[in-house]
């Protein structure tokens, strides 16, 4: 609640953390709520998932000898050749080999979707990880796939020597069967000469076998020195434990996005709320003064006034601080008629003035209240008075008549009422007729402060018509139903009027509910009101709603 009309300086931008803050302390059950909600379907689905079970196999390529050197093109070689390892690893052939000698119920494309094979960076290690829903499926695949992978490889890079190799196997086992004839034959010879000329030739014999096996050690040895071998450093073994679905992980993640989620659309909700929750905003938007502001209560009883029958609430204290405002608004010319409206219906503008006029009427004031809301009037009925003859008979009638005899006596000392009376047809036009400027002027000469109640000024243009002829104009918001638009829609067209505005009373403000409530705190000025002049006293049935 404001005691004094609002003129803080406050033209900054800046985000204003305490409002998120609230918002989230708020709304804590929503996000909870959602969270446990959204993370109890994680936990759910995650149970219904079919789990996959994770083997790996790592193996160690070996560079060919031939080729090893310490430089560092040596090392990015290495490196290069682990990479094209684990590139043909998931390649057709070796997957179709494995799929046959397991004899797995899959395609190629399956089987490559099982299969993750990385080259572990700066290494020359290639780890093989394989996914089945099976643990004792995922690690033999991974194995086989090394173990098929390390054979062809093999067979790949030994068939450059094999045909080297074959030939010197054949011209050995040549020169064996031609020896071992010779030798036969000398055995069988006992003519020295004919004997001496057969073991001359198996000794030539026997040099050129020695020569053609002296080369099939080096192809050998080439061969070692110029092929790079696959070694299993780490055989793969099963896993009992699945490593999807991860049901706490999923649970806990699905709450925190639930809870995210929430969050969010919370706090766009709030960027895009164009309604007006705090008289900042007010200020801040529309330079305007805030009178006051009015907190949301309990009193809603029809035809009833909070400001008499609970005088020491807090709410009307708020009201007596809206007349101190009223009171200093003007210090060179005071305040003699004074015109209330709203910008749309429901927002509090006749409970408002019923109130106003009141505590008005307390301070000794002559105060006359006056129903121009020719199309739905209530001041009749929150003061319980007839509505049979009013302004309207007034302003209908040719012949003048007297301004005391349509005004009707309240069961408040000094406040006296002048309702609607019948509906006119026209009510825009007979509230800006010269009759009604007169008619106001008279009121002026009655009352010490004349207050009057009007239309909703968007819904209609009675209070633009009647605004200029008074000395000034109240608005009344209500908090978190009064668009922004529709206030500045009504501040446009009261000052196309050149209608002199008092400022802006903040009607039903829910505190626990909105910014206020981190200004005020869960121990607010109204509940310290409440503590003094309550204390000793029995509670009465209505009350203020803080929490």
């Amino acid at each position: 609640m404001e005691s004094n009309i609002y003129l803080q300086n406050n033209n900054d931008d800046t985000i204003d953390l305490r409002k998120y803050i609230h918002l989230l302390f708020r709304w804590w059950w929503l996000i909870i709520l959602i969270g446990l909600i959204t993370g109890g379907v994680g936990y759910l689905i995650s149970n219904y998932m079919t789990p996959y079970y994770s083997s790996t196999s790592t193996v160690l390529v070996n560079q060919s000898p031939a080729t090893q050197t310490t430089d560092y093109s040596s090392v990015m070689m290495s490196e290069r050749l682990a990479k094209t390892y684990a590139e043909l690893m998931v390649k057709g052939s070796v997957l179709q080999q494995v799929i046959e000698e397991l004899n797995l119920q899959l395609t190629e494309d399956d089987l490559t979707g099982m299969i993750e094979v990385k080259s572990i960076i700066n290494t020359q290690l290639i780890e093989i990880t394989v996914e089945t829903p099976d643990p004792n499926l995922s690690a033999n695949i991974a194995n086989f796939v090394v173990a098929v992978f390390t054979n062809q490889i093999e067979e790949i890079q030994g068939s450059r020597f094999a045909e080297s190799k074959q030939s010197l196997l054949t011209q050995l086992a040549d020169l064996e069967t031609q020896v071992a004839d010779i030798e036969n034959q000398i055995d069988r010879i006992v003519v020295p000469d004919e004997k001496d000329k057969l073991e001359e030739k198996a000794t030539q014999y026997r040099a050129i076998y020695s020569n053609l096996l002296q080369s099939f050690e080096e192809v050998r040895l080439a061969e070692a020195q110029s092929v790079s071998s696959i070694v299993q450093v780490e055989a793969a073994v099963p896993d009992p434990e699945p490593v999807r679905p991860r049901t706490m992980v999923n649970t806990v993640v699905a709450a925190l996005l639930g809870g995210l989620l929430v969050i969010g659309v919370i706090f766009v909700r709030e960027a895009f709320d164009d309604t007006i929750r705090s008289t900042e905003l007010i200020y801040k938007d529309f330079h305007l003064p805030i009178l006051g502001t009015i907190v949301r209560h309990n009193h809603k009883k029809e035809g009833s006034l909070i400001a008499l029958e609970e005088p020491r609430s807090p709410v009307v204290e708020a009201y007596r601080a809206i007349r101190t405002s009223i009171n200093y608004a003007s210090v060179d010319k005071p305040l003699r008629s004074i015109m209330v409206t709203s910008m749309d219906p429901g927002e509090g503008k006749t409970t408002t003035l019923g109130n106003l006029a009141v505590v008005f009427a307390q301070t000794g004031k002559k105060v006359l209240v006056v129903d121009c809301d020719l199309r739905k009037p209530r001041i009749h009925k929150i003061f319980g008075v007839s509505n049979s003859f009013g302004l309207s008979n007034i302003l209908a009638q040719s012949n003048e008549i007297p301004l005391e005899q349509g005004l009707q006596n309240t069961k408040i000392e000094n406040l006296k009422i002048l309702t609607s009376g019948p509906l006119p047809p026209n009510p825009a036009e007979w509230l800006g007729s010269k009759k009604m400027k007169g008619i106001l002027g008279k009121m002026k000469d009655y009352a010490d402060i004349v207050i009057i109640d009007t239309p909703p000024s968007l819904a209609v243009t009675d209070a633009a018509v009647l605004a200029p002829q008074t000395d000034g104009v109240i608005l009344i918001a209500r908090a978190a139903q009064t668009r922004k638009d529709a206030l500045k829609d009504t501040v446009d067209q009261m000052r196309s009027a050149n209608a002199n505005i008092i400022g802006v009373v903040l009607n039903d403000l829910d505190v626990s509910r909105s910014a206020y409530a981190y200004r005020y705190g869960r121990k607010s000025k109204y509940s310290a009101y409440n503590e003094y002049y309550g204390a000793g006293e029995k509670k009465k049935k209505s009350f203020i709603s803080f929490f």
